[in-house]
């Protein structure tokens, strides 16, 4: 089946909003007490729509002759494939480089994409937590190619060996990730539902979302099912958004993760 299956697309503006998070794809009018609203954020429209087929190509490519798994070995994820990509400190000079220096490298567009995600990142989002970019060490990117009956459910991000965030680009159909208070023992199955409060984040395609600080690590993250609501906080530009109450369909959905490394103590 190709990856270039759509969901519904929500009616928001194409206004180009690659460098600027939006706060309304963020609702924190559910978030517990205490919530730091700057942990969560999302880019809307972080790729164009070449670089975002170009993700989806590499990834399909290397995705094609694995079968969809029915479980990850925690229990988190069902119905998925992934697959880890060659980003640039494996094979490519680095993009920056690339733009200055001749260097006789054909480098592929889907690595341009990463190391454009991983210095937005770098610089928007990392550069309080290290005095030089030049530190920052990154984990593989994966590709997560989740079915449209495919569940993600909560969970917090293992700290044994990834930092201070997790991020990822979405790609193929809009979702709404959910973020709840994790509880003290989650790892031992504790119950974890909404009524501790939640806050809900709308990830439309071709957007780049960012967890760190609380998010990251005190609150667990799933996808909803398809055909959620997610409700609009403000209405600042009408042009941006026609309604302050969506339903969201997700479809099959294609998610690059990045990950920085921990710091050793």
């Amino acid at each position: 089946m190709s990856l270039f299956r759509r969901g519904a697309v929500c009616k928001v503006g194409r206004r180009l909003l690659s460098a600027v998070a939006d706060r309304r794809f963020v609702n924190i009018q559910n978030a517990p007490d205490g919530f730091d609203a700057s942990s969560a954020v999302v880019y809307p429209h972080f790729l164009t729509e070449d670089e975002g087929r170009a993700m989806i190509e590499e990834a399909g490519r290397r995705l094609k002759r694995r079968r969809f798994e029915d479980g990850h070995w925690d229990a988190v994820i069902k119905q998925y494939r992934e697959v880890e990509l060659p980003t640039p400190d494996d094979q490519f000079p680095r993009q920056n480089d690339v733009e200055h220096v001749d260097t006789g490298v054909y480098v592929p567009p889907y690595v341009k994409v990463i190391e454009k995600t991983r210095r937005h990142l770098e610089n928007h989002q990392l550069n309080d937590h290290s005095s030089s970019t030049n530190s920052i060490r990154w984990l593989p990117c994966h590709a997560i190619d989740l079915s449209a009956n495919g569940e993600l459910t909560a969970h917090v991000d293992s700290i044994k060996f990834s930092g201070g965030i997790v991020a990822g680009i979405s790609l193929l159909s809009d979702s709404i990730m959910r973020l709840k208070p994790s509880a003290e023992e989650w790892e031992s199955n504790a119950k974890v539902d909404d009524s501790n409060g939640y806050v809900d984040i709308y990830l439309p395609r071709l957007s780049l979302y960012v967890l760190s600080g609380m998010s990251r690590y005190s609150y667990t993250h799933e996808l909803l099912p398809s055909n959620a609501t997610y409700e609009f906080m403000e209405m600042e530009d009408k042009q941006l958004c026609e309604n302050t109450c969506i339903n969201v369909i997700r479809g099959r959905r294609l998610s690059i993760i990045f990950r920085d490394a921990k710091t050793a103590v």
